[in-house]
């Protein structure tokens, strides 16, 4: 086994690297990144050299997935009888659950990631099409998960038919990579997939703002149409939850590793973007944005942060409440809404600016007091 994630691997050129990895192995800014990941991946005994390898080459991205859910999982308490194989995490103790963790990725054909384009600050953060891109995600995250559910192994078992996941809920961990900008998509039309309901907004005759649901029996897609309320048909009878992050990314590690005092003085980070607005007739989020660091200990980051799990009213063998405190917890009620809750309000979806330079954290802290007063700094404000 390599000492680090970022070690050489014997036979492996450059060109067959992922340019993510790359910038994550060979920059500055990364410092913090590098030492956290590593903290994580020396305590997941389940990883191989074949982990080592896909986090280096192709499979970066969701490899980054799992290190955080591994991450995750440990600060909540849980005991893991295993890492790695299949499924990839299986919990034990009074509430065993097997998890097996995916991505929704770009076709295969697909051409590599522009560095310039993921670092330059050129890539869409928001979707050019809405409207389009959340149809897509939707689409994108069925396949993900079908795959997962017709999955069969040697002996023709499907994952909750194997012997050592017998009588154990399975839980399938989803994040999206399919497009630059998948990660801009946040829970809710995932829940309107797995559901098959909508929630509509609208207000009373006081005004006052109220909430419906209606039923959705499909989603389209660029001609394909696919049925909808995953959960309710035959083949997730199975599937006790899906856990869905769009937020454990390189991003995650880079800020938590700063926090920890990980990363150099001359790079500081700045978190800007949506989140949950309190007030009971807001139909819109509140912006939020902070600098890495300019808080006091009991408010910093968890690994649990931005990871939801949503509950399958219909599944054989459920998860009891709270399992997985921590993750915000989404369960359909009798009147079609979805009931969500969680311990800490989360970003919908937020972008991290990389300051590298001798008084990063003082230009970091002006970009959010002019972000919180008005519009943003945008992607490309880091110097």
């Amino acid at each position: 086994m390599p000492r680090s994630l970022f070690d050489r691997l014997p036979k492996l050129s450059d060109e067959a690297t992922d340019p993510r990895f790359r910038m994550v192995r060979d920059h500055h800014i990364h410092q913090a990144t590098r030492r956290l990941m590593d903290e994580i991946h020396g305590a997941f005994h389940g990883a191989d050299r074949s982990f080592v390898r896909e986090f280096q080459t192709g499979g970066f991205s969701p490899r980054v997935l799992e290190l955080a859910l591994f991450a995750a999982l440990q600060e909540q308490g849980h005991t893991l009888e295993r890492t790695g194989g299949a499924p990839d995490f299986l919990i034990g103790g009074s509430h065993p659950v097997a998890i097996e963790a995916t991505t929704s990725n770009p076709a295969q054909d697909s051409p590599r990631p522009d560095p310039e384009h993921l670092f330059g600050g050129r890539h869409p953060l928001v979707p050019e099409d809405l409207e389009a891109a959340e149809a897509e995600f939707v689409l994108q995250s069925a396949k993900a998960l079908r795959r997962k559910l017709l999955k069969r192994d040697a002996q023709n078992r499907a994952y909750w038919e194997q012997p050592h996941i017998q009588g154990r809920p399975f839980v399938i961990a989803l994040e999206s990579f399919h497009h630059l900008s998948s990660l801009f998509h946040t829970v809710g039309p995932l829940a309107s997939y797995l559901y098959g309901r909508r929630t509509v907004p609208g207000r009373d005759a006081d005004g006052a703002l109220m909430w419906t649901s209606e039923q959705i029996t499909e989603h389209q897609y660029a001609g394909t149409t696919i049925p909808s309320a995953l959960f309710k048909l035959p083949e997730a009878a199975h599937l006790a939850a899906v856990i869905f992050s769009n937020s454990a990314t390189v991003a995650k590690f880079h800020r938590m590793g700063t926090e920890r005092g990980y990363g150099p003085d001359d790079v500081a980070l700045l978190r800007y973007g949506s989140v949950l607005n309190p007030d009971p007739a807001a139909d819109h989020p509140r912006p939020h944005a902070y600098v890495v660091g300019d808080y006091s200990p009991e408010d910093h980051e968890t690994f649990s942060e931005g990871f939801h799990i949503l509950h399958n009213p219909w599944a054989r063998t459920p998860i009891a409440d709270g399992v997985f405190h921590g993750f915000t917890e989404h369960r359909l009620r009798d009147d079609g809404l979805v009931l969500s809750t969680t311990s800490r309000a989360d970003f919908f979806v937020s972008h991290t600016v990389v300051f590298h330079l001798s008084n990063a954290r003082t230009t970091a802290r002006g970009y959010a007091a002019r972000f919180l007063a008005g519009p943003g700094p945008g992607p490309d404000a880091s110097p």
